[in-house]
């Protein structure tokens, strides 16, 4: 498919919403991601187009052949909100009844004016999405899970999500992006997030979609005073999969943690990006990701801190560690601080390096096959971000699934 703004043009008088119709605009007048642009340098969005997804609504009528039944096999608690080809799914969704928790399904159109392209076609396109609001001084005890599901879907998905979380509130979510028939599908998924004072958040993106899955995920935080938010993504399998998280730290004493895992072992690509605004003093954020490389797969990571001038007594930590299994794999890797503050603590840093042959020889020396020794060396690798997984349920689930993939015994 060229990348040509015609076929956004054709789709224009579609759109009611004047919002929408404002995004589509904007969309248009940006233009497609191409590898011209400094963002974009490692990561070929038409691709994902030459799959034959098209830029239209997907049909609320759309049959499926996914069942309760495939969903409580995933599922770690009884908090759900499934969508299914982008559709929500009353039937198939739980959530605790409480008074000062209020959801409803909607595709959050609102006047937006970014200049990134994947977030005004979101917002042009979306055909719904999560609006969540979690009460001051609620405390959730069961995570909430976010099910995106597909099972043969030639529409790009768009949803966009709001959560809200009060003060003093605390709430886990887990977000599970599934592709049940292997089929081409394409998530492209927008989520707002604000923290407001003293308030707890976790948020665990598991992004498993399997041969045929293509994601492009912007996550925006807001956090305020006293607040903490620990986000964990893995990306465990896939095509294309490209995430970019954005922390704004806007309220004093403020923690903000970002951890990630991909695992590629054949023809992967993932890109991660990531950006921390630290706009107040006396705040920290810890940065940790992880990969595991091997056949001809393709990391990306862009981390960056940016650190502004009021934000004295600032700690601020980044690092991205890789292991390469096969010599035709890449990663691409640019940790980067801006500081604009003299009395901070801040460093970055980033390693690639293969599984040594000492550690090999140690295992083998007790009687562990070679294939063995070597998953259990990259299991271990890896699992210094699955134990930041704090619900046990699904740190086993997860643990469980890594050892599938990497063919060991759990």
């Amino acid at each position: 498919m060229n990348l040509d703004t015609d076929i956004l043009e054709k789709i224009m008088p579609t759109i009611k919403n004047s919002h929408q119709q404002h995004s589509l605009q904007n969309a248009i007048n940006i233009g497609f991601p191409t590898m011209k642009q400094e963002e974009w340098k490692y990561t070929y969005y038409n691709k994902i187009l030459q799959q034959g997804f098209s830029f239209k609504t997907a049909e609320h009528t759309q049959t499926s052949s996914i069942t309760k039944e495939f969903i409580d096999a995933n599922a770690t608690s009884s908090n759900r909100i499934v969508f299914i080809n982008g559709i929500f799914h009353n039937e198939f969704s739980s959530l605790v009844n409480h008074p000062k928790i209020n959801f409803w399904n909607s595709n959050n159109a609102t006047e937006s004016n970014t200049v990134e392209f994947l977030v005004e076609i979101n917002n042009a396109l979306s055909t719904d999405g999560i609006f969540l609001e979690i009460g001051d001084h609620v405390i959730v005890d069961e995570p909430i899970e976010i099910f995106y599901l597909s099972d043969n879907n030639q529409a790009i998905i768009n949803l966009k999500n709001k959560i809200i979380v009060g003060k003093n509130a605390q709430v886990k979510f887990a977000e599970y992006a599934i592709n049940t028939q292997q089929a081409p599908t394409y998530n492209n998924i927008v989520t707002s997030i604000n923290v407001a004072e003293n308030a707890n958040v976790e948020f665990y993106k598991i992004q498993d979609g399997g041969a045929g899955f293509y994601s492009t995920d912007n996550t925006f935080v807001q956090q305020a005073a006293k607040s903490v938010c620990n986000i964990t993504t893995l990306s465990l399998s896939g095509e294309i999969i490209r995430n970019v998280l954005q922390f704004d730290i806007n309220g004093e004493r403020a923690a903000a943690h970002m951890n990630g895992l991909y695992l590629l072992q054949q023809n992967e690509h993932v890109d991660n990006r990531t950006l921390v605004n630290h706009n107040v003093a006396n705040c920290e954020s810890f940065e940790l990701y992880k990969g595991i490389l091997g056949g001809t797969s393709t990391g990306v990571f862009n981390g960056k801190i940016v650190v502004k001038q009021a934000a004295q007594k600032t700690n601020a930590f980044q690092s991205n560690r890789n292991l390469m299994l096969s010599n035709d794999a890449n990663i691409y890797t640019k940790p980067q601080l801006e500081i604009f503050a003299d009395d901070v603590k801040c460093s970055h840093g980033a390693t690639s390096s293969q599984i040594e042959d000492s550690e090999l020889f140690y295992l083998q020396a007790r009687g562990i096959g070679k294939t063995t020794a070597r998953g259990l060396l990259v299991f271990a690798f890896g699992e210094e971000i699955v134990e930041m997984i704090k619900p046990e349920a699904l740190k086993i689930r997860m643990e469980k699934r890594i050892a599938e993939l990497l063919n060991i015994e759990f």
